[in-house]
């Protein structure tokens, strides 16, 4: 298999564009075009399960609240909310809750569920009931190799419901979340094998957890006892996993836990043989084994929801933030933020009422003192390169699907995450064709050391840029979420001039989206760690060891298990990071001063390509302390 065709399987297997659009916004107006393929009337007597979203009460507030909890100055410093005191300040109250039950009942829908923290209600209604109500048009598409329901029409809401429903989501179902991991570009990586009797790392791609505690000094932290013990670690993730696994990773790498630790929470359902559309197999292995390594006592609680639309993946977020049970949560899903900003199946206007959605969960988890870490993806600076064709500097291919925009990857993009990006550690590799490939210093992830080392050995018709960009740790500005305060530091940017989005619709590339010039948008990665494969990790799935493993999937984990091992040593929650991790600094991390993500490059201080650099947990652990 050439290097071309195992990108292209690579991209195919782990990158579909997106959660994409659940449903049309509100104000939307829809149309179809060639690229996107009606293929049938949706079936009239199935029932159609939606959620009904409603926004914060109090939303200035409570943003302004959070901030308080993370300044060391104020008297509310980690002073963290119940999901009760939350609802009572901030969420939709209980008779606003009974007015929208009572609206959506007259109007034909069974409530199935009302979270806890009165941020969503989940009702069900017949699909021609449903359609007729909400006005929707529900036609069966095919987009991009995947089909589902979508409407070409906004919908509707009587007056009743104005002003109490944020957005209606799960409609949509042709556009999917993406996992962030893959496979090395050369072929270092070898056919899944059979267990050995115990796992051993130590060098680049077979690396293991305890590596990573040598690379990043969290041996210090475990040196004065801390494991994680009493805390509990999230994992919200849209692919199930066999616990067994997990158990026979920690096993085989000599870790002594308790065989209940795990905790499955199955959300809309969880995944079953009907709703697993196969993206992103062991991903969730990975999120458990690498959390739940490094904070071996802490229990591990995994909110797993399917991947069929939008609303799924936010109702992730709604269950953790509704138990309160996690202290720390990761994610390794997302889609190119820009997606929001038009939907991909019937190419309708802004969808950007979702990324309110996500953003109400991720403020009460702030609130709750629940710190949330996500990956910001594998496509370096141009997030929407995943599993879509690109045309343009520097990479060309036939009939190329869409464009390639500076572009980030969401929920990384919001503020009130903590962005994982991923960096590149030493290693020396002989290919069989010759190819020397040797990185010398931790750097920046970006495969554009790739063919710029092959090029200069005389084999850039081998491994051309085409054949690698634009792999590396998602990085950029937010073109929605503006710069926040926390972030007020040298070396922030802009959202770059003249960016558009385009796709091919049949007859060549065309406008999708204008992107902001200029904007002072909220800047990713905050904090990075090894992600690339070419120095990747080893984990399990389905009883097969895996190496050569890697992406950014590795490292939003990695530190959602070191943050137990804060919470413990803390003997108190963390709540949002970002707040400190920037007052701390180079305090607290060691900056990243080479390399790029193909759009940026590390340099002093911060960067779009490392962020504030790698981390240093027992100094983070000290500065959290203080």
């Amino acid at each position: 298999m050439t290097l071309r065709s195992l990108r292209t399987a690579m991209v195919q297997s782990f990158c579909l564009t997106a959660v994409g659009i659940s449903l049309l916004p509100l104000s939307a107006s829809g149309q179809t075009t060639s690229n996107t393929v009606k293929t049938s009337d949706v079936s009239i007597g199935n029932e159609l399960a939606v959620t009904f979203y409603l926004p914060l009460n109090n939303a200035r507030e409570a943003e302004e609240a959070a901030a308080e909890l993370q300044n060391p100055s104020s008297r509310s410093y980690h002073q963290f909310l119940s999901v009760s005191q939350f609802v009572n300040r901030y969420a939709p109250s209980d008779a606003q809750i009974e007015k929208v039950e009572r609206a959506l009942k007259g109007m034909g829908f069974t409530i199935q569920y009302v979270y806890p923290n009165h941020l969503a209600i989940e009702a069900i209604s017949p699909t021609t009931n449903a359609a007729s109500v909400l006005g929707l048009n529900l036609k069966t598409f095919t987009v991009k190799g995947r089909t589902g329901t979508a409407s070409t029409t906004p919908v509707t809401l009587p007056s009743s419901l104005q002003g109490l429903i944020l957005g209606v989501g799960g409609i949509n179902t042709v556009s999917h979340a993406h996992p962030m991991h893959l496979t090395p570009a050369v072929g270092h990586s070898v056919k899944p094998q059979a267990v050995p009797s115990a796992l051993t790392g130590g060098s680049p791609g077979d690396y293991l957890p305890a590596d990573f505690a040598n690379f990043y000094n969290v041996n210090p932290i475990y040196a004065r006892g801390i494991s994680g013990r009493g805390t509990t670690i999230g994992i919200v993730t849209l692919n199930d996993f066999k616990p067994a696994d997990a158990y026979l990773f920690w096993k085989l790498i000599g870790l002594k836990v308790s065989q209940s630790r795990i905790t499955k929470v199955n959300v809309d359902g969880g995944v079953t043989a009907s709703t697993n559309n196969l993206d992103g197999e062991g991903e969730t292995d990975i999120d458990v084994e690498e959390s739940g390594a490094l904070a071996p006592n802490a229990n591990v609680r995994v909110y797993i929801a399917p991947n069929i639309t939008n609303a799924n993946f936010i109702n992730g977020f709604e269950a953790a933030a509704s138990e309160n049970i996690a202290d720390t949560v990761s994610t390794s899903w997302g889609q190119p933020e820009l997606d929001y900003f038009y939907d991909i199946a019937t190419h309708t206007a802004s969808e950007t009422w979702m990324l309110q959605a996500f953003h109400a969960a991720f403020l009460e988890m702030a609130l709750q003192g629940q710190t949330l870490f996500v990956a910001t993806g594998d496509s370096g600076a141009f997030d929407t390169v995943r599993g879509c064709p690109v045309t343009g500097p520097p990479a060309t291919e036939e009939d190329p699907l869409c464009n390639s925009p500076y572009a980030v990857d969401h929920p990384a993009s919001d503020p009130l995450v903590t962005a994982a990006g991923g960096t590149t550690l030493p290693f020396s590799f002989s290919l069989s064709d010759g190819v020397v490939l040797t990185v010398k210093h931790e750097q920046a992830w970006g495969w554009d050391y790739i063919s710029t080392q092959a090029a200069e050995q005389g084999h850039a018709a081998d491994i051309s840029v085409a054949d690698v960009f634009s792999v590396g740790d998602g990085g950029g500005v937010s073109s929605y979420w503006p710069l926040p305060t926390y972030q007020f530091t040298p070396g922030i940017t802009l959202t770059k001039p003249g960016q558009t989005f385009k796709e091919n619709t049949g007859s060549g590339l065309v406008l999708q989206t204008v992107l902001p010039p200029f904007f002072l948008g909220r800047n990713m990665p905050d904090l990075s760690a090894n992600a690339d494969p070419e120095s990747g990790y080893q984990f399990i799935e389905e009883d097969e060891l895996t190496d050569f493993e890697g992406g950014t999937s590795f490292v939003a984990p990695q530190l959602n298990g070191v943050t137990a091992l804060f919470v413990e040593g803390l003997g108190h929650r963390v709540g949002q990071l970002n707040p400190a991790l920037y007052r701390l600094g180079e305090s607290a991390t060691t900056d990243i001063r080479g390399g790029d993500n193909w759009g940026y490059k590390a340099d002093f201080g911060y960067d779009n390509a490392a962020g504030l650099g790698v981390l240093d947990a027992n100094k983070l652990l000290n500065g959290l302390k203080h």
